[in-house]
């Protein structure tokens, strides 16, 4: 059970470090802090997670799962988040949960009507990806933000402003903390998953298009 396990979530997808902790079922979050925007390194993120294990009285070799905001977002964040939890994880060995961090951005919505996530992915494209509930719609995507207009959106909630004018569309506010919405996602995909058959070595999902797949694009 969920509740039995101790867990470490960990998401810099946007800039934000955010991390949380499932200790026998209770929660234990990461608080806003301004002065850790933007600087997503491993060196910044240790100390939130070893203060984060200290209030919930736990030593490392007492989690029994990890779990990482594994992407789409920021090359820096992602890549970083993805080291240094590969670093903890040399000697710990744990399961390694991967989330959507579009899916952690829905969850920061107060909205049970279906959603776009649309996020700047920089060169002209934008990362988006369609939930409801806190399922999946349309699977996590890039897309050019030409695209990105011709979706069929009702609804949408992003980090930054978008590279396109989207004042036609209603813009909903992430008013739930991303700490709280990460751990939220980690239980739910927990509860879906099989624990032995997640890897121990985190792989980030970058999902920008090659080249190749851009120029086809323009074709």
């Amino acid at each position: 059970m969920i509740d039995s396990k101790n867990i470490l979530a960990l998401d810099t997808a946007f800039g934000e470090i955010s991390a949380a902790i499932l200790k026998d079922g209770e929660p234990f979050l990461t608080r806003c802090d301004s002065s850790t925007d933007g600087k997503t390194r491993s060196t910044t993120i240790v100390p939130i997670l070893a203060n984060l294990l200290a209030e919930a009285e736990l030593s490392w070799e007492e989690l029994d799962i990890l779990a990482l905001g594994a992407g789409p977002g920021a090359f820096t964040g992602l890549r970083v988040a993805a080291a240094t939890l590969a670093g903890i994880n040399s000697g710990l060995k744990l399961p390694i949960l991967h989330l959507s961090s579009l899916a952690i951005t829905a969850r920061q919505a107060v909205t049970s009507d279906e959603l776009w996530v649309i996020e700047d992915a920089r060169a002209g494209e934008a990362f988006a990806g369609c939930y409801a509930a806190g399922e999946n719609i349309h699977a996590d995507r890039c897309i050019t933000w030409q695209e990105v207009d011709s979706l069929e959106i009702d609804q949408f909630a992003c980090h930054n402003e978008p590279a396109i004018n989207m004042n036609a569309f209603k813009r909903v506010q992430l008013l739930i903390p991303r700490s709280a919405a990460l751990l939220a996602e980690t239980e739910y995909l927990l509860s879906e998953t099989q624990t032995g058959q997640l890897p121990q070595y985190p792989e980030p999902i970058y999902l920008q298009r090659s080249q190749a797949e851009k120029n086809a694009n323009v074709q």
